[in-house]
């Protein structure tokens, strides 16, 4: 671990650089003065140490540190003890000195240190520490007789390797020994490494990389000096040269694993981003009698130092591993007498990035690495970290650790995964974290963000809060209903600030306590929306509690589930109130959420907030401008709330210590202008700490003489709207250049996606005017206070700030206009032939591994990674009618849109893609709007189309959905294959689909626009689909009548498993997790767990009343069953036992007939019940049962009799809205009614007739079906038709997919997938016009007129059911399921001739056709064989001839012809006939019965035309042609060299073990053209549809031959590798398997070769596959692949490459 002291630069340096250049000398010199004063004082402070080692007395210790402190040790003790750091305060008391702390060394190490005995406070007698020398180079200090660690001690400029660490720079007080005295590290060595630090020595040339190579050659050549030692794993050095020796060492390979070693760096009070005194400090030691000249390293360090910046880069590329830890200072360090100074501010001192602690110390630069004692309260907290630090070197190392696990980090808590079931332990902490920021979507360092508004609060500010009585209320408030304590104030009143003193005083109060926060940001489109601020809350939770980690990690292993793209409801129901809220903390927890005015939906987070129910207490502090949605919240939830209203009353006295600050560093000596000025800012400022700081900021300017000051004074404004239009004013008054520069910059700043850093703001702005000096003095210069520029971001100085520059009064920015430019940069940027040589180059570098564009490019193309992912969000913000940007977007299009993708793939951000969509269809909305409503519109409106650009819209949705995972797998797709397999009617297929010669190209698919329907799956033996439920990675049909659930891939459409309730089966539901089925039959209850199948619980039904409703109670341990008695009960699923009985209804008017239906809401509180010719009754289940239940009476009902005998209008179905608050009613034959029950309102919907209805989750569409069968999708809540669907057949069930983007349907046996474009939503993050109530549904149906699509029904056409093809790439034949056998043309698929048919009731199951095309045989599933002869009258004509036509017992399952075609063998079950097909006579010669199948399938005898081949999993035997009587039979049994055995894990079985009889079959058999080779796939027996890899097993027969009449074994060789890849064996082409893998692309493997490889071909896309379709997927010798989809044939050439 490395430790770094701080740059000794105060040693020299006054802090302010308002001084004049002879004050900075004086103050120099003054300094030097201290320091001698210092070294005198120690000694004569030694004098008053007793002869026993005792301490001096606290009032000499007191006097000494005076002196130390700038004092003349004569004040008032109250004086002296004031002008001690904080930390020192405590040792100087009257107060008996600790005991010694004694340790006896090893005699191995008595030569080194002698018998050590602790110094207490200051000094005691030990000859062994005083005798210690300063060393340069790495010393040993401590050496344990065991080491397994090593810690070194690195100083600082101005330092020295001893003197650094010890108080008062005594080194009987050097403190890092006192570590070896702790048990922790009692095998721990210490070390230190000396350099020439000091300022005042002669001229140098070296530099920071010379220091760095003379760190690294010293390590290196002190790790070879010891022989047993072990490698140096932990240091503490100076950061610029650490962090250069540590880029060194990790490049050089000599030193790489040397520093591989190093676990951990701790900086102490080091200036990351460069000391802004350092050139200050060259100036003074050039002009200095004391010193010499300037030193180069000393240069390096300043912020704008290039140096500085190429370590920086690089060393946040190579420390991912490291454990960092940032210490800075909190007290101003003295430089004279009156002058003080923070040497290094906390923003310098914090690096920033993800796995860096940072803390405070109560200390000054110089005290921060010295301590008195080891209860020095910094020492405490420094010993601790190293603790930690050390416990994560321990785990990683595999160790236990020395701390408890409530108290270690993430990094040291054993984390294990649930996948298979194995607890395998995560590789490491920092993956765990990149997983889980992985599974949430967090993109950006959180305590960056803290730490940055940290070091914005002053020293003492903010103390006013925490004594507030209602603060201090609220913290103590006791009990799970905590009110939520929310503080409002105006714009740039310090809430932010005030928000991060609240968060450090949470984590201050205890150590115990958990406090997670968020900063929204309004000028941040991802950081201002409600899902990514809950996401951040639930990564910081996953980070804290190991609970809510193993449970996102058991959630995405389960099923899959990201959270990125979904919304702020489903991530509120899944992961708080699926996971959060079921875990009992032990302790209260803490959320503080900032600015929620910024965020994008603020009525919704308080409305998710107030609903809360958690087991442990949440206490929550909002901050927030008083906005119309947050007046409401607070008016409307008053007993749940505390209101803070902040006045100018309240920061007043912060406001004064920040003007006050400012004004004494400026105005030092008169006192009585500086009063004056104070009193005049503070009476003026009103409680704005910006109006505040930017005043400081422009008077600042002006203060030279007496006169300027009054004149600034006077001049200065009162309020925030006058102070930005003197600063536009002074931006406006400057010279044309200036003002265009400055008007560009602002623009870019007000109209980025989200802040830019300065090297992209500079790379974008290069094209315009050329390179700048300095991006960062420029914009200071010209920008008038508008812009800030904080840790390498740009940012405007607030927010009410960009509402003023866009602000129509003033015009200095027209947002359209502004989006323009940036949409036009971002183009031109993208519109370059070399991107694509650029991305093609880091796919052959196995180095380029990084996941992002940022990562890869961002050293050498700033601007990639923002132009790629937000040029259409400024298209979509931009002017409709400008013919520039609509020139640059047809060129985009045109040349490069592929090349764009392929960029997007290499970041694998395919959202991207769906999110430019979105945009660009907006883009397109918004053009046709303005078109609509302009009277007279300009030409530009009237000629732009925009049909092209929907049509890429549409495009980039379909590719992302079907092409998605090859786009990931294989970027450069994108170019060769993608455009192909696109309908020849989209713009990427009409614009690159059209392939040169010799490329692949696609036949036989008649559709040439997207098909909405991405697949259809068959149900149980044609049995009825009566439920479909779809989760995030299921869906699961109920096949009621059979007690049977199929679970699906919600990605692949793919069946998974199947589960057996065995008995008649009603309802099912699923957990809000989507990991947990529960199935409910007549007699009982089930529950299964989803990813397995397995069945984890159930119980007998008590009661004989049918179930109406089902659903997870509020855990996943418990079910609600709703029942036709009306009695609604709240199961215990592992008991059984009922826990809660609630009536709908008093038992004594019990209803024999039952209600018609019973709907629970979705927050699982109320109910609604429909009864027979009655009203919808709701009854809330959290009160009394004497209750009145809410009754809907539809406006037509009242009109009716009063008698309640009189029937009233049927209701059918209910949906609850999401909210809780409304429901809609589909009432039979005559509309929908919305009902808000809690305001007693209805609108009735009379136009809307349905069967069916169910509404998405997020409220936003309403899904109806009639009872034609046509589906109708509603925009709610205006009921705007959006989307109409005609297709044949009536729906039995109807449901949304849960991010509302899919419709399922259940019709008969068939399953339909649909995926409307039009249900893919704006994106409301990003929408500079969007409000914060705006509604997304609404949207929808205002961006597009319906849509209506109509989709042929499968039941109407035939399916293919069997395929061959010729030898000659002509034609292929196939049968299909209404009987038919046919031949098409192998160029487009046409139809040339129906050969003949079976009956229409039956389909063909076996077809065959032979190798010269004179005969085909086909059977079918009635057991019925027709065969018949073929004659050619050229150009696809024949003539055909019946051979003969047969029925036998069992299913044809193969036909094989002899090669001179002259006998068939016709291969069923349980026997095998051979037939004369040729000559006068047509019979079967002869017929061999089996018992079984026996898994065998035939194959031809490459060297042998009379023999035929059985192959089996067991053996290899030989059958002569002309009776089928047995010739040879030869075993497999592979050589224990030859086994490639596959270890048993996820449940997959050894290749290699022994089938059992029966429990294999062979799939496939095919030969090299030598016949010598075979390659032969087995399954097992009944799953020849399954297409999981788990059950294909590849062997290879290396050397076969039917001559020889050795009857040893045959060698086969199991193929491991190749069978994990697999989904089915196509054969052999061209020497090399052919084969399907598991992501359905074609591939070949090398037989030959000393290394088997491997290739990919092209794949087949997504909705071409299902179980049925593949295993027909045949190929020709010429390489042409036939798959059958949807009733066709595509026909794919020239995709498999030599």
């Amino acid at each position: 671990m490395a430790i770094q002291a701080p740059d000794d630069l105060c040693s020299f340096i006054p802090g302010d650089k308002s001084l004049t250049s002879h004050d900075l000398l004086q103050a120099s010199f003054l300094r030097k003065i201290n320091r001698s004063a210092q070294r005198d004082s120690n000694e004569t402070l030694s004098e008053h140490v007793d002869d026993t080692g005792g301490s001096p007395s606290p009032e000499t210790q007191l006097q000494h540190h005076a002196r130390t402190y700038g004092r003349t040790g004569s004040e008032p003790t109250e004086q002296l003890l004031s002008s001690i750091p904080l930390h020192l305060r405590s040792h100087h008391r009257p107060a008996q000195s600790p005991p010694l702390i004694k340790r006896n060394v090893s005699d191995a190490n008595s030569h080194l240190l002698g018998t050590l005995e602790r110094p207490s406070l200051l000094h005691q007698e030990s000859d062994e520490l005083s005798d210690l020398v300063e060393t340069r180079g790495l010393s040993v200090l401590y050496r344990p007789s065991k080491v397994d660690l090593d810690l070194v001690f690195i100083h600082g400029l101005g330092g020295s390797s001893l003197k650094t660490w010890s108080f008062a720079r005594h080194t009987e007080n050097f403190w890092p020994l006192w570590l070896s005295q702790d048990p922790e590290f009692v095998a721990t060595r210490i070390l230190t490494f000396g350099y020439n630090a000091d300022f005042r020595g002669p001229s140098t040339i070296l530099n920071i990389t010379d220091f760095a190579k003379d760190l690294v050659s010293r390590i290196l050549t002190f790790e070879e000096e010891i022989e047993d030692g072990p490698r140096i794993r932990m240091g503490q050095c100076p950061r610029a040269k650490f962090m250069k020796a540590y880029i060194l060492g990790r490049q050089d390979p000599m030193c790489s694993k040397v520093f591989e070693q190093v676990r951990g760096i701790v900086f102490l009070a080091t200036p990351h981003g460069g000391a802004s005194d350092a050139k200050l400090l060259n100036s003074i030691l050039e002009a200095s009698p004391f010193s010499t000249t300037r030193k180069e390293y000393v240069a390096q360090l300043e912020p704008t130092s290039h140096m500085l910046q190429d370590i920086n880069d690089q060393f946040s590329k190579t420390c991912g591993e490291l454990n960092l830890v940032s210490f800075y200072e909190t007290m101003r360090t003295v430089f004279a007498r009156g002058v003080k100074k923070i040497i290094v501010e906390r923003a310098s001192a914090i690096l920033g990035y993800p796995q860096e602690h940072s803390s405070p110390l109560a200390a000054d630069h110089h005290s921060i690495c010295k301590f008195v004692s080891n209860t020095d309260e910094n020492y405490v907290c420094v010993k601790g970290v190293l603790k930690m630090m050390r416990s994560k070197i321990d785990f990683a190392a595999g160790l236990p650790s020395a701390l408890p696990a409530s108290q270690r980090p993430l990094s040291t808590v054993s984390i294990r995964s649930t996948r298979d079931g194995a607890g395998e332990r995560r590789s490491s902490a920092a993956e765990a974290t990149k997983e889980l920021q992985e599974i949430l979507g967090i993109t950006s360092s959180l305590e960056s963000e803290l730490n940055a508004r940290m070091a914005q609060k002053m020293e003492g500010s903010c103390h006013w809060f925490s004594r507030k009585q209602s603060f201090q209320d609220w913290c103590e408030r006791a009990g799970i209903n905590a009110p939520i304590f929310i503080i409002t104030a105006p714009p740039a009143a310090g809430k932010s600030t005030l928000a991060s003193y609240v968060i450090q005083w949470i984590r201050n109060v205890s150590i115990d306590t958990a406090c997670q926060y968020f900063f929204f940001v309004s000028d941040h489109q991802v950081k201002r929306t409600v899902s990514y601020c809950l996401r951040v809350i639930a990564f910081q939770l996953a980070l804290t509690y190991d609970a809510v980690r193993e449970a996102l990690f058991r959630l995405k292993d389960e099923t899959n589930a990201t959270f990125e793209r979904q919304s702020s409801k489903d991530v509120w129901e899944k992961i708080f109130q699926g996971i959060v809220f079921r875990i009992p903390f032990k302790e209260d927890i803490f959320w503080v959420l900032d600015a929620l005015d910024e965020s994008d939906t603020p009525s919704v987070l308080c409305e998710m907030l107030i609903r809360s129910r958690s087991m442990t207490p949440i206490k929550i502090l909002v901050t927030s401008r008083e906005t119309r949605d947050v007046s409401n919240f607070i008016h409307n939830a008053k007993d749940k709330v505390i209101h803070e209203a902040l006045t100018p009353a309240d920061t007043y006295e912060d406001i004064k210590e920040c003007v006050s600050a400012t004004v004494r560093a400026n105005l030092p000596q008169d006192r009585k202008s500086r009063d004056e000025v104070i009193d005049q800012i503070l009476t003026k400022a009103n409680g704005s700490f910006l109006w505040v700081r930017l005043t400081l900021d422009t008077i600042r300017e002006s203060w030279h003489t007496q006169e300027d000051i009054r004149k600034a004074l006077r001049d200065v404004p009162e309020g925030m709207e006058p102070l930005y239009a003197g600063m536009l004013g002074h931006i406006t008054r400057q010279n044309p250049s200036k003002r265009a520069m400055a008007r560009e910059i602002l623009t870019w700043i007000v109209c980025s996606y989200r802040p830019l850093g300065l090297f992209e703001l500079e790379a974008a702005l290069t094209t315009t005017f050329g390179e700048f000096l300095s991006l960062e003095d420029t914009i200071s210069q010209i920008c008038g206070h508008f812009v800030r520029v904080t840790d390498g971001k740009v940012t405007l100085v607030h927010a009410t700030g960009r509402d003023f520059l866009v602000n129509q009064s003033n015009g200095f920015i027209e947002r359209h206009e502004g989006h323009q430019k940036l949409a036009l940069a971002c183009l031109r940027y993208l519109s370059d032939d070399n991107w694509r040589h650029i991305f093609a180059l880091s796919l052959k570098n196995p180095k380029m591994t990084k996941p992002t564009l940022c990562s890869r490019y961002g050293d050498q193309h700033p601007f990639l990674t923002y132009a790629t992912q937000h040029w259409a969000y400024h298209v979509k913000n931009a002017v409709c009618n400008s013919d520039e940007l609509w020139d640059a977007l047809d060129t985009f299009f045109h040349g490069y849109i592929l090349v764009w993708i392929h960029g997007i793939a290499i970041s694998s951000s395919l959202q991207t893609l769906v999110r430019t969509a979105q945009d660009l269809r907006y883009f397109c909305h918004r053009h046709a709007r303005e078109r609509a409503i302009i009277a007279d519109p300009p030409i530009s409106l009237k000629t732009h189309d925009t049909h092209w650009l929907r049509s890429w819209a549409t495009d980039l949705i379909r590719i992302v959905r079907k092409f998605g995972r090859v786009l990931l797998q294989n970027p450069l797709s994108i170019y060769r294959l993608i455009p192909v397999f696109c309908p020849s009617k989209s713009q990427i297929g009409m614009v690159y689909g059209r392939t040169p010669d010799f490329g692949v190209s696609v036949a036989g698919v008649s559709s040439s626009w997207w098909d909405d329907c991405m697949a259809r799956v068959n149900g149980v033996e044609d049995e009825t689909i009566s439920r479909v439920f779809p989760t995030e990675s299921y869906f699961v049909t109920l096949v009621s009548t059979k007690g049977k659930a199929i679970v699906w891939s919600s990605e692949t459409c793919a069946e998974l498993r199947s589960i057996h309730h065995n008995e008649y089966t009603t309802h099912m539901a699923v957990n809000k997790l989507g990991t947990m089925l529960a199935t409910a039959g007549v007699r009982t209850v089930r529950v299964w767990e989803l990813s397995s199948g397995k069945e984890i619980g159930g119980f007998p039904q008590n009661s004989e009343a049918k179930t109406m409703t089902l659903t997870f109670g509020h855990s996943d341990g418990s079910l609600i069953i709703g029942r036709e008695d009306f009695s609604v009960q709240t199961y215990d699923i592992s008991s059984g036992l009922v826990t809660l009985t609630f009536w709908t209804r008093p038992q004594q008017n019990f209803d024999m007939n039952g209600p018609r239906f019973m709907t629970i809401s979705p927050d699982l509180m109320k109910i609604a019940v429909a009864e027979r010719g009655k009203p919808v009754f709701l009854w809330d289940m959290e009160l009394f049962q004497d209750q009145q239940p809410w009754r809907c009476v539809r406006h037509t009902d009242r009109l009716r009799s009063v008698n309640e005998q009189e029937a009233w209008t049927a209701s059918e179905v209910v949906c609850w809205h999401p909210d809780g608050t409304s429901i809609f009613i589909l009432y039979q034959g005559s509309g929908i009614v919305h009902w808000n029950f809690t305001e007693d309102t209805q609108k009735e919907y009379s136009h809307i007739e349905g069967r069916e209805m169910v509404l998405s989750k997020d409220g936003n569409f309403l899904l109806t079906s009639d009872p034609s069968g046509t589906l109708y999708v509603w925009a709610l809540p205006r009921f705007n038709l959006i989307y109409k669907l005609f297709y044949e057949d009536i729906v039995r069930d109807i449901a949304f997919s849960p991010d509302g983007q899919r419709i399922y349907d259940s019709r008969g046996a068939i399953c339909n997938v649909w995926e409307p474009d039009i249900l893919i939503r704006q994106d409301d993050s990003g929408r500079d016009d969007v409000s914060s109530n705006h509604d997304s549904g609404a949207e929808s149906s205002i961006l597009s007129d319906p849509i209506t699509h109509i989709s042929q029904n499968d039941s109407t056409v035939s399916q293919i059911t069997a395929l061959v093809c010729d030898s000659e790439d002509e034609y292929y034949c196939c049968g299909r399921d209404d009987g038919s056998v046919a031949i098409h043309s192998a160029r487009d698929g046409t139809k040339l001739r129906k050969v003949y048919n079976h009956s229409s009731m039956a389909s063909i199951v076996a077809l065959e056709w032979s190798k010269s095309g004179r005969f085909v045989i086909s059977g079918d599933d009635a057991g019925r064989i027709i065969c018949k002869r073929l004659e050619s009258k050229g150009k696809g004509i024949w003539a055909v001839f019946p051979v003969f036509d047969i029925r036998v017992n069992d299913l044809a399952r193969q036909f094989v012809f002899h090669p001179n075609e002259g006998s068939l063998l016709i291969s069923t079950e349980f026997s095998d006939r051979l037939w004369r097909i040729r000559g006068k006579t047509k019979k079967e010669i002869c017929r061999k019965s089996w018992p079984s199948s026996m898994g065998r399938r035939w194959s031809l005898c490459p060297d042998d035309s009379n023999i035929l081949l059985w192959i089996d999993p067991h053996k290899i035997d030989t059958f002569r042609w002309e009776d089928l009587e047995l010739h040879q039979s030869q075993s497999f049994n592979p050589t224990p060299a030859d086994e490639r055995k596959w270890e048993t894990e996820a449940g997959r079985p050894s290749l290699n073990r022994t089938p059992s009889s029966g429990t294999e079959s062979v799939r496939c058999i095919s030969a090299t053209r030598n016949g010598r080779q075979l390659i032969i796939e087995t399954v097992p027996t009944g799953s020849f549809s399954s297409l999981a890899p788990r059950n294909t097993r590849v062997h290879h027969v290396p050397t076969f031959s039917t001559t020889s009449r050795n009857t040893d074994a045959v060698r086969r060789v199991a193929l491991a590798d190749l069978a994990q890849q697999t989904s089915r064996v196509l054969g052999i082409f061209n020497d090399r398997t052919l084969f399907l893998d598991t992501t359905f692309w074609v591939c070949t493997w090398e037989l030959t070769g000393l290394v088997p490889a491997i290739k990919r071909h092209f794949f087949l896309p997504r909705d071409w596959i299902s179980p049925t379709s593949l295993q027909l997927v045949t190929y020709n010798e010429h390489g042409t692949v036939f798959c059958p989809r949807n009733g066709e044939v595509a026909i794919v050439k020239n995709g498999i490459k030599t």
